[in-house]
């Protein structure tokens, strides 16, 4: 500390910034007590006021050109042994090159892990190892990385390559190295330490450098797996569901690397998507170059232009919380942009050319007037991002889904794992690897030696009152079964599955299991935290919270904790304002002004001890935990003890590998959901063609001869002549109605006018011509964007008008 405070006198303090001081970033994947936040004012001052030059503000201290000279050539003198102690020490796997990123994105990838390293220097200077002792290999590392990253601005026309890169672990790993090592040997120059080689940073990073993990996930294989003797299977038997194991794992890694290339090339297309000014158009006049706020195109686009910075805040975790508002007074347009979408941010001139680098960050809020925007940025004390905003026309873009770099690197990481563990005996889910991976004789011997049940469980009893048709008790039954490891409920739209899910959990629970629930959307979760609200369960939803509705927002963990915590952080508060007071009286006093500050960092340390105790203890005690299937990879979550249970809602709109993130982390799972509806949406035509749309609750439906499906074939919404022409085309005729809407009509509903069309409950409408051809207006066009997906115009305009005339048949009330 007195080192710190020492360097301070040296230095030159960098722009303060006109939206106030940026916290340190954080992690966006937990978004809840990030992993960089204690002491965030000391570590701050260390960079900018130490001799470390900031990632963002690269200009140095007033230092002699001689003095600069002397510590290059006193850098210069350990050049060789550095090399050899790299040579060493560090296995990089193959980072990627300055000849396929280019010099800009490696000045940023540079810049992003310099900052990253002279926080890890700091943080031991100021002796705050312990924040970092959580540092760990591939999946661990780039979580950590990503604050660091996103804080500083990507160079423009080149996002699409810098969020390609900052998955790579072994690039990020190379770059963080070299930088630490640089950090380093500046400090032992200056003398804030002896020798560089024997600091617990260079330690830290050389048994991470050492450790088994990193090696195998630099090398992108598995470690060795121990196969003999697994469940008490044949030899022979349990290589061959290996064998099928790493073909589908090493399958579906390259559809996931082709995919994520394909959304990127996407991403940086609509990023770069500026229209052009008309060779008519008077020159001298600014151009109305963006799409006007009333027309749809912009949905397509997926972007918000013509947007002014109003205020900023700070939100959760030091996040930067910017209000936006459409200049004039506009409202929004209207946008497929919802809370929780990673965004980038960026400025324009009046001719619509980008004036500055994308800022990284995620949809908060939108305003309930319809006016305005808040986005979550990241940045680091000193930033002078803000500043860039105020007064400038800001334009929004969405970056695609699987371009983000945590969407992509959990399903990686689940394929790793599920190659690497499935078959071990310390894997929880062994008997349902084992069943969607083996063939018929080995689901056989499962029964015949225990390991599995396919019968219904006996629970008259725990069904009770709860009235429920033939197909809805007979899943409910098999769910409860604990021996089971795999069931597929697949359930057509009105037959019921979320009440009969939720009815399942609340007897999982009675019966002393604990559940995992995941979804491929926030939505779902969220509709499926609604529905348990009203049981008497403890529940907890965890994620982003700025993707959590509002009206689930009690059940949020964030919520729950701060409900926990608030009169602890009263008390924290206090004391703190009190010890600050102390401190402005005693400046003159360096040793009790010391004494103080000390105090303070203590103080801040007791905070976070008490609030990572409050969420392990919120986490633990939970019976059921619900997160999204990406969101179940989040570290909060895989602390937890194995879960008894794993129930995926609409398995079916979920690509198969994010399935496995949570199932690899309980002993059973449901797959709920229906094929015959929406499919993921995959945006590459290659891995559509290789299978990456096929659904793991797809692909289970149809494995041994059916006996791990079941299917609830009686429907309460609709109208029999529409449920017989859903049961007629796509269920084999197996869907029933129930007596309640058999005959239900439009007209029998208040205030709505009798009329043809609505007491008509189907109407069919064929746009083929004689011959087969379509109608003029009706032909289908094939998507611009290469998706593979087919589109038309004519009949989206006759379905437009039939629902304005569904309208209209209202009456005014």
């Amino acid at each position: 500390m007195e080192t710190a405070l020492t360097c301070f006198f040296y230095a030159r303090v960098p722009p303060t910034p006109k939206l106030g001081h940026a916290a340190t970033a954080t992690p966006t994947s937990t978004h809840l007590f990030p992993f960089f936040n204690a002491s965030t004012h000391l570590r701050s001052s260390f960079r900018h006021y130490c001799l470390i030059p900031n990632a963002t503000n690269t200009t140095q201290p007033n230092v002699s050109t001689n003095s600069k000279t002397r510590r290059r050539r006193r850098r210069s003198s350990h050049t060789q042994l550095v090399v050899e102690e790299a040579a060493s020490v560090h296995h990089n796997g193959d980072p990627i090159g300055k000849k396929d990123l280019g010099k800009c994105v490696m000045r940023w990838i540079r810049d992003s892990m310099r900052a990253m390293a002279s926080d890890l220097a700091a943080a031991e200077i100021l002796g705050e190892m312990e924040l970092w002792e959580l540092m760990g290999p591939g999946l661990t590392f780039i979580m950590q990385a990503q604050p660091y990253l996103n804080a500083v601005p990507m160079p423009i026309g080149l996002e699409g390559v810098c969020l390609k890169a900052c998955t790579h672990y072994p690039t990020l790993f190379d770059h963080f190295q070299r930088e630490l090592r640089a950090v380093l040997q500046d400090l032992q120059n200056d003398n804030p330490i002896q020798d560089w080689r024997d600091t617990k940073s260079w330690k830290l990073l050389k048994q991470l450098a050492n450790s088994a993990q990193h090696r195998a996930v630099v090398r992108k294989i598995a470690q060795p797996k121990s196969v003999q003797g697994v469940l008490g299977m044949d030899l022979e038997k349990v290589k061959a569901i290996q064998h099928r194991i790493d073909e589908f794992t090493n399958h579906m890694s390259e559809l996931l690397r082709v995919e994520r290339d394909a959304e990127l090339e996407f991403t940086q297309e609509e990023l770069d998507a500026v229209p052009k000014p008309d060779d008519a158009s008077d020159s001298s006049k600014p151009i109305d170059f963006l799409v006007s706020h009333s027309q749809p195109e912009q949905e397509l686009c997926d972007t918000i232009c013509n947007l002014n910075a109003i205020s900023t805040s700070t939100g959760l975790g030091g996040m930067h919380l910017v209000l936006f508002k459409v200049e004039g007074n506009h409202r929004l347009p209207p946008t497929a942009l919802s809370p929780g979408d990673m965004v980038c941010v960026r400025t324009y001139d009046s001719r619509g050319a980008i004036t500055t680098s994308c800022i990284q960050g995620f949809v908060n809020s939108f305003g309930d007037d319809g006016y305005s925007i808040t986005i979550a940025l990241e940045s680091r004390h000193g930033d002078p991002t803000f500043s860039k905003l105020f007064g400038k026309n800001v334009r929004i873009d969405r970056i695609q889904g699987l371009a983000d770099t945590l969407t992509y690197e959990r399903n990686c990481e689940a394929l790793m794992l599920l190659q690497k563990n499935g078959l071990r005996k310390k894997n929880p889910s062994i008997s349902v690897v084992a069943t969607l991976f083996g063939d018929g004789e080995d689901v056989a011997w499962l029964e015949k030696n225990h390991f599995a049940d396919w019968a219904e469980e006996k629970s008259d009893a725990i069904l009770g009152s709860e009235s429920f048709d033939d197909t809805q008790r007979r899943a409910i039954a098999l769910g409860l079964n604990k021996k089971r490891p795999v069931l597929v409920v697949q359930g057509p739209p009105g037959t019921g599955k979320t009440g009969l899910l939720k009815h399942l959990i609340a007897c999982a629970v009675q019966q002393g299991e604990r559940v995992l629930v995941t979804a491929p959307t926030n939505a779902a979760v969220d509709n499926m935290v609604e529905k348990l609200s009203n049981v008497r369960l403890n529940v907890v939803r965890v994620g982003n919270p700025a993707r959590i509705s509002k009206t689930v927002g009690s059940k949020s963990l964030e919520e729950i904790v701060n409900g926990k915590l608030a009169s602890f952080r009263e008390e924290y508060e206090r004391k703190k304002s009190d010890l600050r007071k102390d401190l402005r009286h005693c400046l003159r006093d360096d040793s009790l002004a010391a004494g103080i500050r000390q105090l303070l960092k203590q103080l801040g340390r007791s905070l976070k001890k008490k609030e990572k105790q409050t969420v392990n203890e919120v986490l633990s005690s939970a019976q059921v935990v619900l997160a999204t299937n990406t969101g179940a990879a989040d570290p909060l979550i895989r602390r937890l003890d194995t879960f008894d249970l794993v129930v995926i809602d609409e398995a079916g709109q979920a690509i198969e590998p994010s399935c496995w993130i949570p199932i690899l982390q309980g002993k059973r799972c449901i797959l709920a959901g229906d094929q015959c509806q929406l499919a993921p949406v995959i945006l590459s035509r290659k891995a559509l063609e290789g299978g990456l749309r096929i659904s793991l609750l797809e692909r289970a439906a149809t494995l041994h001869e059916g006996i791990l499906t079941t299917r609830l074939t009686t429907q309460y919404r609709m109208n029999d002549a529409i449920s017989s022409w859903a049961s007629k085309e796509m269920y084999g005729g197996l869907l029933k109605s129930s007596e309640t809407v058999f005959s239900h009509l439009l007209v029998d509903s208040p205030f709505v006018k009798p009329s043809w069309i609505t007491q008509c409950p189907l109407l069919l409408l064929d746009t083929r011509m004689p011959y087969g051809s379509l109608s003029v207006g009706c032909e289908e066009h094939l998507d611009p964007a290469g998706t593979g997906s087919l589109y038309n115009e004519g009949e989206a305009e006759i379905v437009l008008q039939h629902v304005f005339s569904l309208i209209y048949a209202g009456n005014d009330i």
